[in-house]
């Protein structure tokens, strides 16, 4: 997947950039450093060259800011569709996690609200109403693997949440959400709730993942975020792309 992300930005940064302005800016910037490596006893060459090293710099970023605006919207799909693989890891068989319910409104009585599991979850506590936040919390159980669906009702109205007990690198979702555009970007992993439901959104806190690097535990972000870049230098040469 690094390598796969370090040659198609390469290639989006190619096509949206221009290379030909990169390409000058990056020759002044040498020739700036030079004429402070070769000068730098003359003072007043000295200061000049580096104004013209500190304008020439802010003149490469602004070139360079335009492909990245354009790999925004690839690059954040991309991780949300990772992290919801390698951010957190199914429940293993035995361990136990909270079932969250957010309502969207205070007009619901929280104690009608109820949970029901399938054969392979139990629900080990009453629910926890927390009147001031809008919430209601259960703790359940994992008895075998398998991909569940839990139900939970509010005043006649019925809402499930995916649930899955396995090995890890299976997509989990941990949390179903109902309105806001940057929640559902952040939460990709199920279909929405209803528009006008009474929960705002619903939540299983999954376990976090960490990949295991010669004893070392990172967040998959990292590794990913290293090697892209590598491909992304190493491709650099025999595409002739200008970074």
């Amino acid at each position: 997947l690094s390598f796969v992300t370090g040659f198609v930005l390469l290639f989006i940064f190619r096509y949206t950039s221009n290379q030909q302005g990169i390409k000058a800016v990056k020759r002044r910037i040498m020739a700036h450093l030079l004429e402070v490596l070769f000068y730098r006893d003359e003072l007043s060459v000295v200061m000049r060259a580096q104004g013209r090293l500190l304008l020439d710099n802010a003149r490469y970023l602004g070139l360079a800011l335009v492909p990245l605006l354009f790999m925004l919207i690839p690059v954040g799909l991309f991780i949300m569709q990772m992290d919801a693989r390698y951010g957190h890891r199914p429940l293993s068989v035995g361990e136990s996690a909270i079932v969250a319910l957010k309502l969207s409104e205070d007009s619901f009585e929280l104690d009608n609200i109820k949970l029901e599991a399938p054969d392979g979850i139990t629900v080990e506590t009453e629910s926890l109403r927390m009147p001031s936040a809008k919430e209601v919390d259960w703790r359940v159980r994992a008895e075998k693997p398998g991909k569940y669906k839990l139900q939970i009702t509010v005043d006649g109205e019925t809402y499930t949440k995916q649930l899955i007990v396995g090995e890890f690198g299976q997509r989990v979702s941990a949390k179903r959400v109902s309105k806001g555009l940057v929640e559902k970007f952040l939460n990709p992993g199920e279909s929405d709730l209803p528009a006008k439901s009474a929960a705002a959104w619903v939540g299983v806190s999954y376990p976090s993942a960490e990949l295991s690097l010669r004893g070392m535990q990172m967040h998959w972000i990292w590794p990913w975020l290293i090697l892209s870049m590598i491909f992304g230098f190493a491709f650099k040469g025999p595409l002739k792309v200008q970074i």
